[in-house]
């Protein structure tokens, strides 16, 4: 059988160079740890914020018109969205609480016309202008 020589079973003493090389590792290996233990506490910090953050009413939800920021179960929201007499509607779009309709108006001419639900009136009467 092979014989196991003692020499090789004791570690020997690194020289001088090797031990500035070892140093420097774990020196290295320290501060990767660190720098990877802060940023998984501020990735979980930022989840903890943003899930105590939903509770807060005001926190970006559109409050509709006639309810206390939700719609009743028992009775939809209602309201009249007055357009102008002659107008076309050629599509509708809704992005939050406002109602985008998309149109010609009696004279021919391109319009959005903007409608808030929570205001409960037209914001806005765009000509749209090709050229």
């Amino acid at each position: 059988m092979s014989k196991i020589n003692e020499d090789d079973l004791d570690e020997k003493p690194l020289d001088p160079e090797m031990e500035k090389v070892r140093r420097k590792m774990v020196r290295l290996l320290a501060v990767s740890i660190g720098i990877m233990f802060i940023g998984l506490m501020t990735v979980l910090g930022a989840i903890v914020y943003k899930f105590t953050q939903a509770d807060d009413p005001a926190a970006g939800t559109a409050q509709v018109a006639g309810s206390a920021g939700s719609v009743p179960s028992d009775a939809p929201v209602e309201g009249v969205a007055a357009l102008p007499a002659g107008f076309v509607v050629e599509s509708v779009s809704l992005d939050g609480n406002r109602i985008g309709f998309f149109g010609r108006a009696a004279d021919g001419s391109r319009r959005v016309i903007v409608h808030d639900i929570a205001v409960g009136r037209i914001v806005s009467d765009i000509v749209v202008i090709t050229r």
